[in-house]
């Protein structure tokens, strides 16, 4: 587990600095787009790197995409909201 909460929270970061980069290359960009294009940065970064956080922790999930989904949704958050999910997660278990 501690493997997955890795992968999500360089994710996470990766997800951060890439929002960052398009802010400061666009800054005339309306900011009510960017929980959009982080959500969208998000879900492309989880399908593509095959993360996925349902199935790691064995919840089944019918279908692959609803699993990158919720995955993406998490990351896009950032990683403070990662790290305070892992902290959950650690406490729980």
């Amino acid at each position: 587990m501690d493997q997955l909460l890795g992968k999500v929270l360089a994710i996470a970061f990766v997800i951060e600095v890439l929002t960052n980069t398009i802010k400061t290359v666009a800054p005339d960009l309306n900011r009510r787009y960017l929980p959009f294009i982080s959500g969208v940065l998000g879900v492309s970064l989880a399908w593509i790197s095959g993360v996925g956080l349902l199935s790691t922790l064995e919840i089944p999930v019918r279908h692959a995409v609803l699993d990158y989904l919720v995955t993406g949704i998490v990351t896009s958050r950032g990683a403070n909201i990662v790290h305070d999910l892992a902290k959950t997660l650690s406490s729980s278990s």
